[in-house]
């Protein structure tokens, strides 16, 4: 059976994926800490009404901050799950979150730097390409592999870094670990990530279908008889003013003191809200149990310790090579600044023209009289 063959097979162990829809601690992690973040957001937004760009910003900061720290706290409490580790607590699941956050922040900017590398090696091999004569030579033979290179790094880049990098920072890896566990998988399984990548994509297909469809049509009959029995208006035009104080919350018809306008308004408004955000997180959930399976079946008994060490060297000599250029660089300000401040000493040490040419016609003359 081929390599393909066989990690076709093996792609089906990506299918108890869907059993994260049943994890309510992760649901809840994830649920509160954005709830959390679009209530900070609101406010700093409703602060800055006078047109404050920095609370607004600030706030978009906050809901940035708190979506990420659920996502990766949520994905921790799957991956302790999927490893048959202990349970955490709510609160230390969210800690760890917010530290996974930050490490991922560091994670996504080295893997673009890379990147970017790539693509300026790539620049620097097409100018050489210029060269006349034998440009079009170089061409021939760079074109081709910097295409395949670039195209394996687009491919790690959007369809390996997530599900590797992630589970590997949620269960407790390094940066740099975390980086050479990703290359490791880029070099040797590619293949396998990309194989289960797929298979995950079709059951996030078919789990959307179903949740998408129970959460619209319960929705809409629900919806319906609300309309039928309760009284609930089609329009609801009146809750906007929320936003703007209890002025039109209080009106005849669409105020909490009107009875069955407003009030049950914005409650099937708000329930309809935590519905379709359910749903969403969800869903989320089962592509951070699929990344979790693939990074334990694919990545976890790799061995980076070479790789991680290759690297590390490699960045210790990077920081030295940087840290002998800014001294090379403050060396030379310094003796810009001596000179500026002491011409006459510059002066001093500069030989007179002709000076070595007199010394040497003393020294001729002196051969010449001990002849």
């Amino acid at each position: 059976m081929s390599a393909v063959s066989n990690q076709v097979r093996d792609a089906g162990a990506i299918v108890p994926a869907v059993d994260a829809v049943t994890n309510g601690r992760a649901l809840a992690v994830e649920l509160a800490a954005t709830a959390a973040g679009v209530g900070l957001f609101g406010l700093f937004v409703a602060a800055a009404t006078g047109g404050s760009f920095g609370l607004a910003a600030l706030g978009s900061l906050l809901f940035v901050i708190c979506a990420g720290t659920g996502f990766n706290g949520a994905g921790i409490v799957l991956m302790d799950e999927s490893a048959g580790a202990p349970r955490r607590a709510f609160v230390d699941a969210l800690l760890a979150g917010l530290l996974a956050f930050g490490k991922a922040i560091v994670v996504l900017l080295a893997a673009g730097l890379a990147f970017l590398l790539a693509l300026l090696a790539v620049a620097l091999l097409l100018a050489i390409c210029k060269i006349p004569g034998i440009g079009p030579v170089l061409f021939f033979v760079v074109f081709p592999l910097s295409a395949v290179v670039l195209g394996v790094l687009f491919v790690a880049f959007a369809f390996v870094l997530a599900p590797i990098a992630g589970p590997a920072i949620w269960s407790g890896e390094s940066v740099g670990a975390t980086l050479a566990r990703v290359a490791m998988v880029v070099r040797k399984r590619l293949l396998g990530v990309l194989v289960r990548g797929c298979a995950l994509f079709v059951l996030l297909l078919v789990a959307a279908m179903v949740l998408w469809t129970i959460a619209f049509s319960g929705t809409l009959a629900t919806g319906s008889l609300s309309l039928a029995i309760v009284g609930v208006p089609f329009d609801l035009s009146g809750l906007s003013n929320l936003a703007g104080g209890v002025g039109g919350m209080g009106s005849p018809r669409y105020g909490y003191r009107g009875g069955a306008g407003g009030g049950y308004g914005l409650a099937m408004l708000v329930g309809a809200a935590l519905i379709f955000a359910t749903v969403g997180t969800l869903l989320s959930l089962v592509l951070k149990k699929g990344w979790c399976l693939i990074y334990l079946q694919v990545a976890r008994d790799l061995d980076v310790s070479r790789v991680e060490a290759e690297m590390q060297a490699r960045l210790a000599q990077v920081r030295a090579q940087a840290q002998a250029a800014r001294e090379r660089v403050r060396q030379q300000n310094l003796a810009a600044r001596n000179a500026a401040g002491n011409p006459a000493a510059t002066d001093a040490d500069t030989p007179p023209a002709g000076g070595s040419g007199s010394r040497a016609d003393a020294v001729r003359t002196r051969r010449d009289d001990e002849r």
